[in-house]
């Protein structure tokens, strides 16, 4: 029997990361936006820039606009997020049909910063399917940590048992269910039994 909410990871589930890769589009950057893939991949490695994005503690575009200026580039933060979030648009047209076919409450809880969950939530089939997006960088908290989970815990009012997880990581899983959520770790040898998890 499927739970009454289910929580859908974004990507690696509803988005597809070719090979694990999370941004496979930067290799074509230079063809597309004429940026060097080098140049960007110096901007997503500075210390703790992620994790301060993830977590909304810093705002994406001002960091752009720093990155833009700093190397010289001929583009505005604001058309280089534009590529972004397009070239990141990869939906996993099998799971966000499941998705879309599952009767129950549903929502997405993802790990990612407030201007790419505005675009799930308004330009993806899965997102519009989603009774609301749940992001870190708007939530302040990223998952495993606890704190996302209580969020999202306390928006459903419903009880642990209540609530199923469908993640692609482990760590993420292994949180969901130290709280006693219902979990699904999906992946290439697992993703087959999900719409009987889902009653499908």
């Amino acid at each position: 029997m499927s739970a009454p909410l289910t929580i859908w990871d974004f990507d690696g589930v509803l988005n597809v990361n070719p090979g694990g890769e999370v941004f496979p589009w930067v290799s074509t950057l230079d063809r597309d936006i004429g940026i060097p893939p080098a140049s960007f991949r110096r901007f997503l490695n500075v210390p703790g820039q992620a994790r301060d994005v993830l977590n909304g503690d810093c705002d994406l575009l001002d960091r752009l606009n720093g990155w833009i200026a700093d190397e010289g580039h001929a583009i505005s933060a604001e058309d280089f997020l534009a590529h972004w979030l397009t070239a990141d648009d990869r939906p996993d047209a099998e799971a966000v049909g499941w998705m879309q076919a599952h009767a129950g409450r549903k929502v997405i809880g993802t790990n990612n910063p407030t201007a790419r969950a505005r675009y799930i939530a308004a330009r993806t089939d899965a997102g519009r399917a989603a009774e609301h997006v749940f992001a870190s960088g708007e939530m302040g908290v990223a998952k495993p940590d606890a704190g996302f989970f209580r969020q999202i815990e306390d928006w459903a009012k419903l009880p642990p048992n209540d609530l199923l997880l469908i993640d692609d990581s482990g760590k993420n899983i292994t949180a969901a269910a130290k709280r006693g959520w219902r979990t699904f770790r999906f992946g290439p040898d697992t993703r087959d039994r999900l719409p009987e998890v889902l009653g499908l």
